[in-house]
């Protein structure tokens, strides 16, 4: 292997920098645009208040709105929520559209916003939580819930919880991991 010469070397960086940053942007222009698409889209509700009764700018309707217009997402400061702001995840959102787009309807009643456990994924962005699935409260004898479970694990969801599991008799949860 040859050495490189210092002005080769900087080319060399700043190439891989310019790539970082158009990978960034348009990451960041996919996310705005599903964020829209998720407000706009007819079987997609996003409550515009905590299931808690708090209320504050880190709603799921908050979330997606920040998104939309390429902010971050508030997070809630109540509770175990550490408040500040964090990106939403693209694979989360392009999940959510497709499940909309497949026929799914749902609501859904928290992404970064609201308090959860300490180390929630909801707070990094790759969380969200739905209390009906198709027109029907999540509970144990939901005609449907567990396909929407299937469907969220076929598109690349890591966590799910729901009823069955402490805490999630009414609502699923479904995560996203880390990005490696």
């Amino acid at each position: 292997m040859r050495n490189l010469s210092i002005p080769s070397l900087v080319l060399v960086l700043g190439q891989l920098l310019l790539l970082a940053t158009a990978k960034a942007e348009n990451e960041s222009w996919e996310r705005a645009r599903l964020a829209s698409e998720l407000l706009s889209h007819p079987r997609v509700d996003a409550l515009d208040f905590h299931v808690s009764g708090r209320r504050d700018a880190a709603t799921a309707q908050d979330n997606l709105e920040q998104a939309s217009r390429g902010m971050m997402a508030r997070r809630s400061h109540y509770g175990r929520a550490p408040g500040g702001w964090t990106h939403l995840d693209v694979r989360m959102l392009r999940a959510l559209l497709t499940l909309a787009n497949e026929g799914y309807s749902f609501r859904i009643t928290e992404i970064a916003g609201g308090s959860h456990s300490g180390r929630s994924r909801h707070y990094s962005g790759l969380a969200f939580d739905v209390d009906k699935v198709n027109g029907h409260r999540v509970r144990s004898r939901h005609p449907s819930y567990r396909r929407f479970i299937a469907r969220c694990k076929q598109l690349g969801a890591t966590q799910v919880f729901g009823p069955g599991t402490r805490g999630h008799s009414s609502h699923l949860h479904i995560a996203w991991g880390t990005k490696g």
